[in-house]
């Protein structure tokens, strides 16, 4: 059972209290009554990695995806924002799809993924997503029902675990981080799913019913080991058969608007 650590003001106006696992070391707020509040803007203002976040991600996704999975499989990047991601990995030759809760999927549209259980995905992405969930148990639980590996990141807490005031990732200013890990904590959620957790001891990890080599993972995602390996794996792009399916897609709307519309004639002038 969780003890409680701390008390912060989140968005500057409510008291919320902190809880942390003596188990596992990861801190919780209490139910966040506040997210409806944190959500009117989806991307905080002082978020400024919107665009070289996805950037970058790219990079060592293919990089991963090359080396330990299908790269010709299907994909879904969970809680992906306004699409960036997706439709940067579409581009590079990737078969992602986008699932967001709270963002609109402004840049990836048509390729919104379907998380019913219908569809299975060779691989799950959820970049700086973990922090924001409110109940993760539940989240893995069905993302590892629809996948077999995630592939994202979240700032490990540091040890000992700082005061909420002495660290930048609790973010109370926004409300929208709720739950802090520790590396403890991340093997027991995987254990409790029958899965394997790696790390690049930093902010990516990895938790996959795959066995893997933790030092081969780490050593994929050295930036100068995922260049090559990204140089050597290519692929063709998905953007001209996008393209010609979003032309096809809008004809077809256009078509069937201007059927279902009444033709109307210009009025005479008197």
């Amino acid at each position: 059972m969780s003890s409680y650590y701390e008390t912060a003001n989140v968005l500057g106006r409510h008291k919320v209290r902190y809880y942390r696992c003596p188990a596992c070391g990861f801190i919780q707020t209490e139910p966040p009554f506040w997210l409806a509040e944190s959500y009117k803007a989806p991307m905080t203002s002082y978020d400024l990695g919107g665009i070289s976040r996805p950037t970058l991600n790219s990079v060592l996704t293919k990089a991963v995806v090359n080396w330990f999975f299908d790269a010709g499989g299907r994909f879904l990047d969970f809680g992906g924002g306004y699409g960036v991601f997706t439709r940067w990995m579409r581009d590079q030759g990737y078969d992602f799809f986008h699932y967001d809760q709270h963002c609109p999927n402004l840049f990836a549209g048509g390729y919104e993924a379907d998380i019913s259980g219908s569809v299975r995905y060779e691989l799950v992405t959820a970049f700086e997503v973990f922090e924001h969930i409110a109940e993760p148990a539940r989240t893995v639980a069905h993302l590892l029902s629809i996948s077999d590996s995630i592939l994202f990141s979240t700032e490990l807490l540091p040890v000992p675990a700082p005061p909420i005031a002495d660290w930048w990732y609790y973010a109370p200013e926004h409300g929208q981080h709720i739950g802090f890990f520790t590396r403890t904590a991340l093997e027991k959620l995987a254990a409790r799913f029958g899965a394997n957790y790696y790390t690049s001891d930093g902010p990516t990890h990895l938790i996959s019913r795959r066995h893997i080599s933790e030092k081969t993972f780490q050593f994929v995602l050295r930036p100068k080991v995922r260049a090559l390996v990204n140089r050597y794996y290519r692929r063709k792009s998905l953007l001209d058969e996008d393209f010609a399916i979003a032309m096809r897609l809008a004809k077809k709307a256009a078509e069937q608007l201007t059927k279902s519309s009444t033709p109307t004639r210009p009025v005479r002038p008197q």
